[in-house]
């Protein structure tokens, strides 16, 4: 099997080293640097000759509002003409479900973004399967994990602890999604989607507070979401209030969560430092 990622980011990356070295080959994009080039301002280099033994396709390249995705704005035309292609992933995000005032939300749920990022996904996610190609969208909650979680933050007192009731966010471990997108590799369909989250909502104080807890570090204050003194960037991350169900892919990919709440993933990060 042969996988190409267009964005070896901090998803992509990790998903391809677990993957076995005898059973398939990889490459992947870059925004700078000598490798493959992809910023999205440009096509790719001989994109045609690169993509004619590939199997698998993953695009972790986020949208932007002037050509919605970068991807199939430059290369629609070389991925529908690609002679090996089984299965195409796509990293979406849950904010294209918007708003829904801590409700539980699946796949069947109503997409009603309410912000800019989540409002581009959709569309992305909407060309992607336009495409009647094997394509399986997966909507990430806040994805977090070695070199990329709070741990850093909390013990160099630079975490910010924003307090609203009842406000609800799903989380994912990289591991996770990883696991999740290796099933789904070994099961393409067309036009599938799923929502990779854990079991447990929580707020991002919660989190906090647990951190604080095992680290045997005092609790931060907290500062209220109507404190005027938070930026709309800050505030714009707490408009969206739903808890996000992973039910569909634990029964159609048999997909089980290795972490399934913050606690057991954050724990496994400290036990390994």
């Amino acid at each position: 099997m042969n996988l190409f990622c267009f964005g070896l980011g901090y998803t992509a990356s990790t998903l391809v080293g677990k993957l076995t070295p005898k059973s398939w080959q990889y490459s992947g994009t870059h925004r700078t640097g000598t490798q493959l080039i992809f910023d999205g301002k440009s096509p790719l280099s001989d994109a045609a000759d690169q993509l004619k033994n590939v199997t698998h396709l993953l695009i972790s390249i986020p949208p932007n509002p002037n050509m919605i995705d970068p991807v199939l704005h430059h290369h629609t035309a070389d991925i529908l003409k690609m002679p090996n292609l089984k299965w195409i992933g796509y990293l979406s995000a849950t904010s294209v479900y918007g708003d829904h005032n801590g409700k539980w939300v699946d796949e069947k749920s109503e997409c009603l973004p309410i912000e800019l990022r989540g409002q581009l996904r959709l569309k992305a996610e909407q060309l992607w399967l336009s495409l009647d190609l094997p394509v399986h969208i997966f909507r990430l909650g806040g994805i977090y994990g070695p070199g990329r979680n709070q741990i850093d933050a909390v013990k160099n007192g630079t975490a910010k602890k924003i307090i609203k009731k009842n406000h609800y966010i799903s989380r994912i471990h990289v591991d996770d999604i990883c696991s999740a997108v290796m099933l789904s590799m070994d099961n393409p369909s067309e036009g599938k989607i799923y929502n990779i989250v854990d079991d447990m909502p929580s707020s991002s104080a919660e989190v906090l507070d647990f951190l604080c807890t095992i680290l045997n570090m005092p609790l931060i204050k907290g500062t209220s979401f109507d404190d005027d003194s938070l930026s709309d960037m800050a505030k714009s991350f707490y408009r969206d209030n739903k808890r996000v169900r992973n039910s569909l892919a634990k029964s159609d990919l048999e997909w089980k969560p290795r972490f399934p709440s913050y606690r057991e993933g954050y724990q496994d990060i400290l036990d390994k430092l």
